[in-house]
């Protein structure tokens, strides 16, 4: 019946089972809580977390990562960018597989909830090969090799029941994986295209993960003075954003119907309450003190104190090797390279996301409490690397 709907009897009674539950209960925003494991002996702090994001809208602090669910899918990012690179795909295969499963599932006699407005045959496969676009690249990296197949993959409504990749990645998942995947959906009203939206929210939360971590990697090698490997770091994130573009062609197969329908009971979570997406831009440069102290950081306030605190970026690292004339010219040239490359990607994200947005709500203001396509049009021309001489002075 969707989250937005629960009787106050229910919600009042698994607030009564989290109060009972052995521990310390969870206090704030669920925005600055950690994440937490899936099995073993914190099987407790799953179920409260879990319990949670079903009872954020009943405790008053429904917002983007409660709506989410990320406390039961992210778990601290590797400090080893191989590592965290390895643990984004693995997780962005797991949710990109369960959204082809539940898409599929509404061919059937028996569609998965939530099931009003079902999509038709054509649609289902669109969304499926859209969605092994973003696959392939991660299935490549991580899956035996032999496994993804670009002229098999995909399902074919009607001739095939699933998506073979989808299939493969499904069949190979864990007990634990399987719970993740189940509790971490909880949409707040009964349309079909809820769950793409969520699955596409959290696949876009997953790689800003990983690319936080490949900067925040990508610094200390240049505080290591080893200035070509933190080139070769910031290529690879300009790659993986490259290759979640696609995530926002599968996002725009949604309805706007549905959306707008739907979209009227997540007032009070908007995308600007994203950590992880501010981790990833603050790290690139340390932003303006106007945007600082704008609602992108407001609501964000433990990036934000993180930035206020002196968090090293990559240019503000980059210039200063080149102040003290520890930087020679090739890999000088590497790192603007690379920056570039970033940029540009950044950039062409930005517009896509600016001409959704422009599709599905117009000029209406945004969930959240936010300005909505306004606030993206107006941020269109921000960069990740600024000029030096408009570069921010608050840190060094």
């Amino acid at each position: 019946m969707g989250k937005h709907f629960l009787a106050a009897v229910l919600l009042n009674r698994l607030a009564a089972i989290r109060d009972g539950l052995p521990g310390a209960p969870t206090t704030g925003s669920t925005a600055v809580q950690p994440a937490v494991p899936v099995s073993g002996t914190d099987d407790v702090l799953f179920l409260r977390a879990f319990l949670d994001v079903v009872l954020d809208k009943h405790d008053d602090r429904y917002d983007y990562p409660s709506y989410t669910a990320l406390r039961l899918l992210t778990h601290p990012v590797p400090d080893d960018w191989r590592a965290a690179l390895r643990s984004r795909d693995e997780l962005l295969l797991l949710l990109l597989a369960d959204l082809v499963r539940f898409e599929q599932g509404a061919l059937t006699d028996t569609p998965t909830n939530p099931h009003d407005m079902p999509p038709s045959p054509e649609l289902v496969g669109k969304r499926a090969r859209l969605a092994v676009r973003v696959m392939e690249a991660a299935a490549l990296r991580v899956l035996p090799a032999g496994t993804v197949d670009p002229a098999a993959v995909v399902a074919v409504p009607g001739r095939t029941p699933a998506g073979l990749l989808a299939a493969e990645i499904l069949r190979a998942a864990t007990a634990e994986q399987e719970l993740m995947l189940s509790a971490s959906v909880q949409p707040v009203y009964v349309l079909h295209d809820e769950y793409l939206f969520l699955r596409t929210l959290q696949s876009f939360e997953t790689t800003f993960g990983f690319m936080s971590a490949a900067l925040a990697a990508a610094v200390r090698q240049m505080d290591a003075e080893r200035a070509q490997e933190a080139a070769d770091l910031v290529g690879t994130v300009a790659d993986v954003l490259r290759e979640s573009l696609p995530l926002f062609s599968l996002l725009a197969t949604m309805r706007p119907q549905a959306f707008q329908t739907f979209r009227e009971f997540t007032e009070g979570a908007s995308a600007i309450q994203s950590a992880g997406y501010k981790a990833f831009e603050s790290l690139c440069s340390t932003p303006a003190l106007a945007r600082l102290d704008s609602s992108a950081y407001t609501s964000v306030p433990g990036v934000r104190a993180r930035v206020l605190d002196g968090q090293a970026t990559v240019q503000g690292t980059w210039h200063d090797l080149i102040a003290r004339r520890r930087l020679n010219p090739a890999d000088d040239a590497a790192l603007r390279a690379a920056a570039d490359r970033l940029e540009s990607v950044h950039q062409r994200w930005k517009q896509t996301h600016y001409r959704m947005a422009v599709r599905m709500i117009g000029e209406r203001s945004g969930t959240g409490y936010t300005q909505g396509v306004p606030y993206l049009s107006a941020v269109l021309d921000n960069r990740l690397f600024p000029a030096p001489h408009r570069q921010s002075t608050l840190v060094g």
